[in-house]
This record gives C-alpha cells, sequence and structure tokens, in this order.
C-alpha cells in the first residue's frame, strides 16, 4: 500500500564502528544485496518520497545503488560533519514536503512490513505527534517507559541507562507529524537540548522526552522480536 502524504528518512551518514567492516555497514552485502538496498526494497512499498542521509566520503557509492531505483524520488542529502542522528533528521525534515515523515535507521533490514503498515495505519487514525512500533523483549539496549499507559521516557543504556532484564523495545521506525517535529527539534538542537554525554552528539531519541510535552506519543506492538534487530555487528546476521 502506498502513503502519498509520507516521505521517509534513511540516516545512514554514521560510522559503523562497530561493524568491522572496510565500508560503511550500508554498503554490506546480505543475500545478494547491500543493507541499504533491504531497505529500499522494504520501503518503496509504501512510499516513493524517501531522503536518504549520508557522508561526502559515501555519497558516490550510494547514488550508484540508488540508480536502481530511478523511478522512485530518492533524494541524497549531505551531513557534513558527523554530529548525530538527531542533526541527520532535521537535514532530512528540511526536504520533507509532506504532512507526515518517517524515519527508519538504515540497519533496521529485519522490520516487517506488516509492523511498517500497522504503525502508519495507527498514526493515521489517531493522528498523535509521533507513533512508533515496540515489543517486550530480553536485555534491551534501548528501552521504553510507560507511566499509567502512556509514552513517558525512551532510555538508552549506553547513555548511562539501567540495564534491565526485559522491557519495551522500539524498533527503530518512528512515524511523526513533519512541522511540528521540525519546529520543535530545531529549538531543541540550538539549545543543546539533546547532546548525548558520552560523544557529545545530537541525539534524536533523547528529544522524545520533550516531544512528548507538545503532543500525544503512541506506540502499537510489534509483529515480533525480530522487528528490534538492528545490525550493528556481523553477528546481528546470523
Amino acid at each position: 500500500m502506498k502513503y502519498r502524504d509520507f516521505t521517509f528518512i534513511i540516516p545512514a551518514a554514521g560510522k559503523s564502528s562497530r561493524f568491522k567492516y572496510k565500508d560503511s555497514k550500508i554498503f554490506y552485502k546480505y543475500k545478494k544485496k547491500t543493507l541499504i538496498e533491504h531497505i529500499l526494497n522494504k520501503i518503496i512499498k509504501f512510499s516513493n518520497k524517501i531522503i536518504i542521509i549520508i557522508n561526502k566520503k559515501n555519497q558516490k557509492k550510494l547514488k550508484e545503488i540508488c540508480n536502481k531505483y530511478q523511478k522512485f524520488k530518492i533524494k541524497i542529502l549531505i551531513q557534513e560533519k558527523q554530529k548525530g542522528m538527531g542533526d541527520a533528521v532535521k537535514i532530512g525534515l528540511t526536504k520533507s514536503k509532506t504532512n507526515s515523515t518517517v524515519v527508519i535507521w538504515a540497519d533496521q533490514i529485519f522490520l516487517s512490513t506488516t509492523t511498517i503498515n500497522a504503525t502508519i495505519s495507527k498514526f493515521k487514525f489517531h493522528k498523535p505527534l509521533m507513533c512508533f512500533p515496540v515489543i517486550i523483549k530480553k536485555n534491551p539496549y534501548v528501552y521504553v517507559n510507560f507511566k499509567n499507559n502512556y509514552f513517558s521516557n525512551i532510555i538508552q543504556t549506553r547513555e548511562g541507562g539501567k540495564k534491565i532484564k526485559q522491557g519495551y523495545s522500539d524498533c527503530g521506525f518512528f512515524v511523526f507529524n513533519t512541522t511540528k517535529v521540525f519546529e520543535i527539534l530545531k529549538e531543541l538542537i540550538k539549545h543543546k537540548k539533546i547532546l548525548t554525554k558520552r560523544t557529545r552528539e545530537i541525539d534524536f531519541l533523547k528529544s522524545f522526552v520533550y516531544l512528548k510535552k507538545h503532543g500525544d506519543i503512541k506506540t502499537i506492538r510489534a509483529k515480533s522480536v525480530k522487528d528490534t534487530i538492528g545490525v550493528n555487528y556481523l553477528k546481528d546476521l546470523k
């Protein structure tokens, strides 16, 4: 099902330092396709408006891959300095002309189309500020807290969050109101509200606790735990 009023943003300018590969992990071939092709093949079922954020070093190689998708409106934008996911999302939002935007991490190749469709459908029906899928898993690297069944916060263990044995994990997939989130994100970045403690990068996930003050954030149950798998290490593909 195509959604005409949705733009997909894929932040893909990271260093991929944990992946241990000669190039960016988005160019790693898995089942005869690069990781970025797996993502593109998944989302072109839903929209032909796609924005990829990349660094200058990988721009040429990405363009060669995108040539296979010429009938789709893929824009490639450059993140001059790797300032973090929040900055990458902001760059993408400058070119998102639709009322709604979807952000999907470039390594979420196992995210199911069922979960994608259900999340967008819930967003369209309820019209919250943001909607994203979650599911309970063991030892989540990132987990979502709820208070009285409402979204409270999203915690990252690498940022000093307490490790837990079981909790709700996100799936690296977020649907939101373009204009409202763009305006809020710009202010948060301007006032340095969402910098990570360790790397001092601009973190998109840290913005959620501020976003909830401006509108409803809804979640939906993902199809399976497999939806949460981000390819951070080679072993994640086994």
